[in-house]
């Protein structure tokens, strides 16, 4: 018997999925499971420590919604073997994979992506 899964518990499963493995530094602790305030307050704070600042490769008046959905976009490649060929491909090379993950939660969130 083979089991399929729909889109919605796909998405589920994936959401499952990032906060159980999104973890970082800071006050999210590595034992337990990451709730949403912290991976949120914690990738605001690294989008702005690492990504969006004055001696960043973003400056801070240029994040919008459509530089937000093209560093979501080049987060969501970063596995990929073809990229979506924005500049911020090479930008979200900055962070670790796990500042990655809540830095994607924060852009989600944050601009309704």
């Amino acid at each position: 018997m083979r089991v399929q899964f729909g889109p919605l518990a796909a998405a589920v499963l994936a959401g499952a999925l990032l906060q159980t493995s999104a973890l970082a530094s800071g006050s999210i602790k590595a034992g337990g499971a990451i709730n949403p305030r912290d991976a949120y307050m914690q990738g605001k704070a690294l989008t702005f420590t690492k990504l969006v600042c004055a001696s960043c490769p973003i400056q801070k008046g240029a994040l919008n919604r459509d530089r937000a959905l093209s560093l979501k976009m080049s987060l969501e490649a970063r596995d990929e073997a073809n990229k979506p060929g924005t500049p911020d491909d090479l930008h979200i090379q900055r962070l670790e994979r796990e500042e990655q993950e809540v830095v994607h939660y924060y852009l989600t969130r944050r601009y309704k992506l």
